[in-house]
């Protein structure tokens, strides 16, 4: 055997490895998002807390990414719902422009544009002995399925205590994730549901493309140049779909938007409820 012709052949091969390797590890370097890195985190918390505004939850590190949705309004009949609340015994009065209301007895209903639903109950009589907050969930559930409302693609959001009525949000979810901007809010106490407000989104098709944005790190340097939340603290950081007519050029009036296009953001829900989304648009 030639030693010396065997002993270039292996120089040779391990030079390649070397080469090799050395490229993907620049390849691995270049795909590191330097926002990820625990140095960013902690200086965007730093930041944050400059402005008295609290991280009271894991801060995700991921590198976001979700199909845009087409989404559209979930339309409501007047007379549907006069059929399903007061047995068809409500009084129907279209206000014009999209106002329609009904009412019967102690009871009312305001809807906007078929889509917004405004219940209220001015019933004085107990009905209930809630002591805790499940309780409340569970009474809030049972009055949705009894007026004909799925809850199958809702989950309880935040939930607070003001003397003696619990208000309560349920959010539209599709899938593992939000879908923001839809509602369904609840005010009730012993006297039973005093308010509900419900603006409910359905979607139609899910797109092919998945869309990315900006890291979540990155994302809440937002906060910072929004005055309303100085003070606040964060309980809650998730990938969400977000709709908002308000971004679609093709729509003239919001208020008349039919459907439209969600696309990824960022979801920061405060403790005290309030809710911030930020995307790449």
């Amino acid at each position: 055997m030639d030693w010396s012709k065997a002993k270039t052949i292996l120089i040779i091969s391990f030079i390649v490895v070397n080469i090799f390797l050395g490229f993907e590890l620049s390849k691995e370097n270049e795909n590191i998002d330097a926002t990820l890195q625990e140095d960013f985190i902690n200086n965007a918390v730093r930041l944050l807390n400059n402005k008295d505004i609290k991280v009271n939850t894991e801060i995700p590190r991921e590198s976001p990414n979700l199909p845009a949705l087409i989404v559209e309004y979930e339309d409501i009949d007047p007379f549907d719902l006069n059929r399903i609340f007061f047995k068809d015994k409500g009084a129907i009065d279209s206000k014009g422009e999209g106002l329609v209301e009904i009412k019967y007895e102690d009871e009312n209903i305001t809807l906007v544009n078929k889509k917004l639903l405004m219940y209220e109950s001015k019933n004085k009589d107990e009905i209930y002995d809630i002591n805790r907050q499940d309780e409340a969930v569970d009474i809030a559930l049972k009055f949705l399925a009894n007026v004909g409302f799925s809850t199958s693609d809702m989950e309880l959001s935040y939930i607070k205590m003001v003397e003696d009525v619990y208000y309560i949000e349920f959010s539209k979810v599709h899938g593992d994730r939000y879908l923001e901007s839809a509602f369904t809010n609840i005010q009730l106490n012993n006297k039973g549901i005093r308010k509900m407000e419900r603006l409910w989104l359905n979607v139609v098709e899910e797109g092919e493309v998945h869309i990315y944005i900006n890291s979540a790190p990155k994302a809440i340097l937002g906060l910072l140049s929004m005055n309303e939340v100085y003070g606040k603290t964060i309980g809650d950081i998730s990938l969400c779909y977000y709709f908002e007519p308000e971004k679609h050029d093709y729509i003239k009036d919001p208020r008349e938007a039919k459907e439209g296009r969600a696309i990824p953001a960022w979801r920061i829900q405060f403790e005290d409820g309030y809710k911030v989304f930020i995307d790449n648009y």
